[in-house]
């Protein structure tokens, strides 16, 4: 019965570092798109950004991190990436035991 616990806790965590890997993906797509509009669609976007900026292209990270929060998809991220560290820890601890 032990042997099958492991078992799907790491098919969970499997199936959580897929979640992971596709929505925090999508979210890097939509947020890197910023790059190439046109500059008085994405002056609005910036909250970190002086009024000098010539191009899109010249995004601070830290407005990158929160406008990538304006898409679910980085909180399911978030989320799965939590589960998966959980998992983690329980497959050490039961390994231990």
């Amino acid at each position: 019965m032990r042997y099958w616990r492991t078992f799907f806790l790491i098919l969970g965590m499997v199936a959580l570092l897929m979640i992971l890997s596709v929505s925090a993906l999508y979210s890097l797509f939509f947020v890197n798109q910023v790059a190439i509009l046109p500059l008085s669609d994405c002056r609005p976007l910036f909250i970190f950004k002086p009024e000098t900026v010539e191009y899109c292209s010249e995004i601070y990270l830290m407005d990158t991190i929160l406008l990538s929060f304006r898409y679910t998809t980085t909180y399911l991220a978030l989320i799965a990436a939590g589960g998966f560290i959980y998992m983690l820890f329980q497959l050490f601890r039961r390994q231990n035991d």
